[in-house]
């Protein structure tokens, strides 16, 4: 893991800590209002701050934490297989070679 997905995971960590404390700020405002019987019920600007900051720095973080590209090429992939796994799909696979029911048998047959 490289110095810069280190980083991008403490990054994100602290923004999510950061998200916890608005939502926890956000209920105690609310709860607090409701306790004093105000009918206003508008966040203060503090948190509404706090929470966009916090989400961008959460998103910052996770887009430093992601790992590169994986290739999307076919020839990339097809050439760490071997032929056997290449060739075992269903429609390479032949019943011919089964025992053959008679008909009579199965007209007989009570369903």
């Amino acid at each position: 893991m490289s110095s810069s997905q280190q980083l991008g995971r403490l990054i994100g960590l602290i923004g999510t800590l950061f998200l916890a404390h608005a939502a926890y700020s956000t209920y105690e405002h609310l709860a607090y209002l409701k306790a004093v019987d105000q009918a206003s019920i508008d966040i203060p600007i503090e948190i509404i701050v706090e929470c966009l900051v916090s989400a961008i720095v959460t998103l910052i973080g996770v887009l430093l934490s992601a790992d590169s590209f994986k290739n999307i090429l076919m020839e990339a992939e097809i050439a760490k297989q071997t032929i056997d796994k290449i060739d075992t799909r269903p429609s390479f696979i032949t019943f011919n070679h089964r025992k053959v029911v008679s008909t009579h048998s199965q007209l007989d047959r009570k369903f």
